[in-house]
């Protein structure tokens, strides 16, 4: 039998990367729904915008149960089942007449479609079918999340504009549903052996008294066996300060920049170049940690990103426009690096069956951090009218989270062996 030319887990990867895209595209889309609802229905900003944290906090209550079902089922089922979950809560959040249905509609159902189909299960799905090639993989498929903002957002804005946004979201809705539950439902797969491959594509070449095995999948790591180890607490603080440090910032970035005189086209502008720069950076960095380490490139990402932070707190009425330009380039292409090169880290350090539920688990850390560091902006603002000191500090946040990921050391695990847990 000829081997094939492309290797399957590239189809994965393109899966993935679609599925991202509109999940991602649709969930970031709250800010248009948000604005679409004060003006329509004339909820005030603190009930309209309640469904919306209430989702995040779904999102990072039950991610752990997502990495969960992924280790058991799979993603040709549970990847179409938050596809429906995620149109439907779609649709009948186009329906709703009061800020608790949308609570339940948004802050419950869209929330288990963006959980179910979300970042954990892809994380460890790019794990799965690529050992070498790992930082690469995993960086294009979630760069499909940073393309799905800056596509569909506008489109959602569009659309809202042309048909009202009943209309406009029940489209989105139904495209979600037509679109993701077929293209995982057949062509997705789980593991390598269900099509009987290897990582990467590559038979390994069985040694005398090392017969063949499928790589890195004999490691045993568990969900109680990596909380053992100060490894994945390290892991815990690094993702947690990077929930501080993506929400602080996606939530309070262009109200800093109106507040610096900047036109609000112009700042919306600039975050939707800041989402093609990190789009870019998720790829190319990905596969340079591959290459040089994830430590090294980890740490490439925060100097860029405690960079463009620099930049943004410099911002007034009287600076410079380059500042602008420069924070979106800076911070975009460093904040493109920590989700695939964190991803990557942790498979490296925690392969296994219960990858999923580790990372899910993980992703608790990331919800906290940024629920925390969302509300915190706010209430620095509130009480200090200003949000440079806040900027400030989390540029020490993000020098701790890479602190984290030189202590968790995965240099030292990653190529040729697999982990296995400490013995207690």
């Amino acid at each position: 039998m000829r081997k094939p030319r492309l290797y399957y887990g590239w189809i994965v990867v393109a899966i993935g990367f679609l599925t991202m895209l509109l999940t991602m595209g649709i969930f970031f889309s709250s800010g248009v729904l948000f604005a679409a609802i004060i003006a329509d229905q004339g909820w005030s900003r603190a009930a309209a915008s309640l469904p919306f944290s209430l989702a995040l906090i779904t999102y990072a209550g039950t991610a752990w149960l997502a990495g969960r079902l992924f280790d058991r089922y799979g993603p040709r089922r549970l990847f179409p089942l938050g596809a429906i979950c995620l149109g439907i809560g779609i649709i009948v959040s186009a329906q709703t007449q009061a800020p608790w249905q949308l609570s339940l509609s948004w802050g419950l159902l869209v929330a288990q479609g963006y959980n179910l189909a979300g970042f954990a299960p892809h994380l460890a799905l790019a794990a799965l079918w690529f050992h070498r090639r790992r930082g690469i993989a995993t960086g294009i498929m979630l760069s499909g999340a940073s393309v799905g903002s800056l596509v569909i957002v506008p489109v959602a804005q569009y659309l809202v504009n042309a048909y009202g946004w009943r209309l406009a979201y029940t489209i989105l809705g139904t495209a979600a549903m037509v679109c993701l539950v077929p293209l995982n439902a057949i062509w997705q797969y789980h593991k390598t052996a269900d099509l009987g491959l290897y990582p990467d594509g590559v038979t390994p070449r069985p040694s005398r008294g090392h017969p063949i095995s499928a790589g890195p999948s004999a490691a045993s790591w568990t969900l109680g066996g990596a909380m053992r180890t100060g490894r994945f607490w390290l892991l815990f603080v690094l993702v947690c300060g990077l929930g501080w440090l993506s929400n602080l910032v996606s939530v309070h970035q262009i109200a800093h920049m109106i507040n610096a005189g900047v036109p609000s086209l112009l700042a919306a502008s600039i975050v939707g170049l800041l989402s093609l720069f990190r789009a870019s950076s998720s790829t190319i960095c990905g596969g340079l940690s591959d290459r040089f380490g994830r430590e090294v490139v980890f740490s490439l990402g925060t100097l860029l990103s405690c960079l463009g932070l620099t930049l943004l707190v410099w911002l007034a009425p009287t600076a410079p426009g380059w500042l602008l330009y420069g924070y979106a380039l800076t911070y975009g292409l460093g904040n493109g690096v920590f989700a695939s090169v964190y991803a990557a880290a942790t498979a490296d350090l925690f392969f296994g069956p219960s990858l999923g539920t580790i990372l899910g688990v993980l992703e608790l850390g990331w919800g906290l951090g940024g629920f925390a560091g969302s509300w915190v902006g706010g209430y620095w603002y509130d009480r200090w009218g200003s949000y440079h000191d806040i900027f400030a500090l989390t540029i020490g946040v993000a020098l701790l989270s890479c602190v984290a990921m030189w202590l968790a050391a995965p240099r030292r695990l990653r190529r040729d062996r697999p982990v296995l847990p400490d013995k207690p």
